[in-house]
Formats: structure tokens, C-alpha cells, sequence
């Protein structure tokens, strides 16, 4: 009988804690959200390199007025596309792209590869950047601090004068604790 009892205690003490998880997850909030910042960047006759900034941060309501309950934040596709270019034509142009806030370089992304601007921009060509956990957390960590965060392109073109505007991408997925 001894065991018995036992056996039923334990059983109800799972339960109780499976069900405390499914009232934790009733209560969290997914907010589906895409960043886009365009970093127009100009060369000016006889130079080659380049160095743009922009400030970027998460503008959605739910997100904001929930900062310190942020659960879980999810980059789910971070991307880059030329949209246009002016000024010399078939430029070659090489760079990479960093994010931080005043504390924590999130990602650094450089593409080893040179990109025609002009026929990036007349095909649409969008290009994908990976991301890793550290970027995640650093991402986080500035939510949380309701800080924004500095998007920076930097590089070399083959030829100038040019300007071309870079769009990036990213969608974003942030859990909130709505309790």
C-alpha cells in the first residue's frame, strides 16, 4: 500500500510540474517582425573605400513595452540586396558589414567574394548572411536594454565617383513573457 501511495504521489507531482510549463507557455507572445535598414553609401571621384553607419532597432509596440520579459529572440533570415546604383558603371565592390551597440559587436559579416553593383542591383540579387549564436544573445542584450544598435558597411570599389544603396534584411522572431 506504502508504495502505492508513493507511486501516486510522484504521479501527481508530475503532472503538476508538466502543467506549470503549459501555463508558462500560454502565456508567452510571439512577435513576427522584419528590420530593414538602407545604407546609402557614396565614393567620391578618386577615392576607393567607404565606411556608412545607420542606427537600427526593433520599432514593434509589443516588443518595447515588453523589454524586461523577453524570453527568446530568433534571427530567422538575415539578408543583404544591392537596390540601386548611380555614377560609374560595373563597379566592383568588396566589404563587409559589422553590428553593435555601445557594448556588444553582434555580428560581422564579410563577403569574400566581390559583387558587381550594377548587375547586383539589375538582377535583384539577394544575398544571405549567417548568423550565430553570439549574435543572438548580443541582439538580445540590447533589447533588453532598450538600446539600438549601429549597422556599418565598410569596403573598397573598383571605381568611383559611385553611390549605391544596400538594403538589409533582417526577420526577426521575439517570445515575451505577456505575465
Amino acid at each position: 500500500m506504502k508504495k502505492i501511495t508513493t507511486f501516486f504521489a510522484l504521479t501527481i507531482f508530475a503532472l503538476a510540474f508538466n502543467s506549470c510549463d503549459a501555463v508558462d507557455e500560454l502565456t508567452e507572445i510571439d512577435v513576427d517582425t522584419t528590420i530593414t535598414k538602407d545604407l546609402i553609401i557614396t565614393v567620391a571621384e578618386g577615392q576607393t573605400t567607404f565606411s556608412e553607419s545607420a542606427s537600427i532597432s526593433i520599432d514593434d509596440e509589443d516588443v518595447q513595452e515588453n523589454l524586461d520579459k523577453i524570453e527568446n529572440i530568433e534571427i530567422e533570415n538575415l539578408t543583404y540586396e544591392i537596390i540601386s546604383v548611380s555614377g560609374t558603371e560595373d563597379v566592383i565592390a568588396t566589404g563587409m558589414f559589422s553590428v553593435s551597440s555601445s557594448t556588444y559587436p553582434w555580428f560581422s559579416y564579410t563577403d569574400g567574394d566581390s559583387v558587381n553593383l550594377t548587375a547586383a542591383a539589375a538582377a535583384g540579387t539577394v544575398y544571405e548572411i549567417e548568423v550565430n549564436e553570439a549574435v543572438i544573445d548580443a541582439f538580445e542584450a540590447d533589447l533588453r536594454s532598450g538600446a539600438t544598435a549601429t549597422l556599418s558597411a565598410s569596403g573598397t570599389v573598383s571605381a568611383a565617383p559611385v553611390t549605391f544603396t544596400v538594403r538589409v534584411t533582417a526577420d526577426v522572431k521575439v517570445t515575451v513573457d505577456a505575465i
